[in-house]
């Protein structure tokens, strides 16, 4: 297994996006994405153009929309659903959401604490996302400055709530990519654990869970419990100890301002924080008795101030459902 470099949420002229489908599809080649998903509102018109696009040129396009509703926004990958976004409400989102997934789609619930009316309808999402328990992704992070501000700090700290119930739910970033962005913001990736770029591929990795999100670290994360290997989104024993290793590396052609070090690893479980020093290049390693889940998190510097850098899916244990 390795890890695609992907984007999950994206736009075209065919919604409200200011590049054609093939333009699109250019800019990702040119970006070094491995595979991106075409998410316009509430429409799939340029997403057969796409298609064709990324198998000319290479990249992996998965077939996407995003349900933009009056109470929050959903991105749904897959292709074979057949929901119409005026007919879900708050009422019958669960229902709805468990429909897509029949015909073999996933749904993350996209950019949940942005800000919503009158600057965005439904941006902010307004569905009770306790109560949303079906999702198969959350956007801890989304558009740029991902890992700063209000927002980003309560859609991370949401969906460990999430996590805390035991839900299993993937972290994954969501662009949200309209412009060509030739000298691009701060941006983070979604990567994907899985056994290619085929579409089918990252939608399984996805599903497994096997996903972490950074500002320009490269992550090598895996737990070895009674001689057992786990990757990323992986279930464990309950009750089991388990020796975490992890190694950071830098994205070498990371387009925004790299980070210049490390600082510190987090392994958050539901009973508390394990912090450790870390180098790039330099593998850590703990031993922890995971309750419920094991979610690690990367600190260093970047623009001469301490961030969060990276964040990974899951380890969980067994109960969870």
């Amino acid at each position: 297994m390795r890890y695609f470099r992907c984007e999950l949420h994206t736009h075209t002229t065919s919604s409200d996006g200011k590049m054609t489908p093939e333009e699109l599809v250019d800019r990702a080649v040119e970006c070094g994405y491995d595979a991106i998903a075409l998410t316009d509102h509430n429409t799939v018109a340029g997403v057969e153009r796409a298609v064709k696009a990324g198998e000319r040129r290479g990249l992996t396009v998965l077939k996407g929309i995003e349900w933009t509703t009056f109470w929050g926004h959903f991105t749904v990958i897959g292709g074979g659903s057949d929901v119409l976004w005026r007919d879900i409400t708050p009422d019958n989102v669960d229902a709805m959401i468990a429909r897509a997934q029949s015909k073999g789609d996933i749904v993350t619930i996209a950019h949940p604490r942005r800000m919503g009316y009158p600057l965005c309808s439904g941006c902010h999402c307004d569905y009770d996302i306790e109560k949303l328990t079906g999702a198969d992704n959350y956007e801890i992070w989304s558009h740029y400055y991902p890992n700063e501000g209000v927002a980003a700090r309560q859609q991370k700290e949401q969906w460990y709530s999430l996590l805390e119930r035991g839900l299993k739910i993937t972290a994954v970033y969501g662009y949200d990519w309209h412009n060509r962005d030739d000298l691009p913001p701060s941006y983070a990736y979604t990567y994907v654990g899985t056994e290619s770029n085929r579409a089918q591929d990252i939608i399984e990795g996805l599903k497994r869970g096997a996903t972490y999100v950074t500002i320009g670290v490269k992550v090598d994360c895996k737990a070895i419990s009674d001689g057992k290997e786990y990757c990323i989104g992986s279930t464990l024993e309950s009750g089991k100890s388990a020796v975490f290793t992890l190694r950071c590396d830098r994205i070498e052609d990371y387009r925004s301002d790299k980070p210049e070090r490390l600082t510190r690893v987090e392994f958050h479980t539901a009973e508390g924080v394990t912090c450790l020093p870390i180098e790039f290049g330099k593998k850590v390693q703990t031993e922890i008795t995971p309750a419920k889940f094991c979610v690690v998190e990367i600190y260093g510097i970047r623009n001469r101030q301490e961030q969060l850098l990276a964040v990974t899916g899951a380890f969980y244990t067994g109960g969870n459902r």
